[in-house]
């Protein structure tokens, strides 16, 4: 028999109209065999009461699953768990959603300057040399999540807000160039972090930049290497992938459309973690 799978999916985004996943029961062939799935955040916003009231609905497909769920939190469901982190085979696959990489979570988001003040805020409150673990990181992440205004209109359907919500996400041009250097500077920094204060991880995934691949950024100085896997977003324009856990070997997977369903698309990556 094969080994039991476990399955990680990130920045599902429910019901956003951004995106892409409006269909739980379309969703339910990328759960495939796996007798574990973790969520890693971002699953819906729990920020915006339009999409919030669909929390039941998602966390219902959830248990009907019958499989094991572990719910990791995000910048855009802070709520949604008080875990932010979780560590896969002894420690070797750290999952994270991808906020505690980049200061004051999102660079790049209309909120941005909104996040850098209430950072500093809290950021003060916490004795010197805190703010740079991991752990107080993420805690003080979900709680200057909670909150943040959005413009009720963005989130209406249409066509004229189809092309609004475009231009919402790439205007003004800062928008761009901060979430360029954020794609281009993720792997290093990640690995940073994670050789830093997770030394036994040697595969790192996170969503979150919406930006999904598979990078192997060499170790320095006799560290080994490290392996960092963004698992994209259930968004346009560039799709994601999940991560699949059997055994030993880990296994990354283009999401591909079919007719009305998403379902496993050509293997990114495969490779075994012994």
């Amino acid at each position: 028999m094969p080994e039991p799978a476990l399955r990680i999916f990130s920045d599902l985004h429910f019901r956003d109209p951004r995106g892409e996943l409006h269909d739980l029961a379309g969703f339910g062939p990328l759960l495939g065999d796996a007798e574990r799935v973790v969520f890693n955040g971002d699953s819906l916003d729990t920020q915006v009461p339009a999409m919030a009231r669909h929390a039941d609905e998602l966390l219902d497909f959830a248990r009907r699953s019958g499989r094991e769920i572990d719910w990791l939190s995000g910048n855009h469901d802070p709520d949604i768990s008080e875990r932010a982190e979780l560590a896969l085979r002894d420690g070797r696959v750290w999952v994270t959603h991808g906020d505690v990489f980049f200061p004051a979570i999102a660079p790049w988001s209309h909120h941005a300057a909104e996040l850098r003040r209430r950072f500093d805020a809290e950021g003060a409150k916490v004795p010197r040399g805190e703010l740079d673990r991991i752990e107080t990181r993420l805690r003080l992440h979900r709680k200057i999540s909670l909150s943040l205004p959005e413009p009720p209109h963005l989130f209406q359907p249409g066509l004229f807000m189809r092309f609004y919500r475009v231009a919402h996400a790439l205007l003004p041009p800062r928008r761009l160039l901060e979430m360029l250097r954020a794609w281009s500077s993720t792997p290093r920094v990640v690995a940073e972090l994670a050789r830093a204060q997770r030394p036994e991880a040697r595969v790192v995934v996170l969503g979150h930049t919406h930006y999904p691949g598979v990078w192997r950024v060499p170790g320095r100085r006799g560290a080994p290497d490290l392996t960092v896997i963004n698992t994209g977003s259930f968004t346009k324009p560039l799709g994601g992938l999940f991560v699949e856990l059997r055994g030993d070997r880990l296994r990354v997977v283009r999401v591909a459309r079919r007719d009305c369903a998403f379902v496993e698309g050509r293997t990114m990556a495969e490779f075994s973690l012994a």
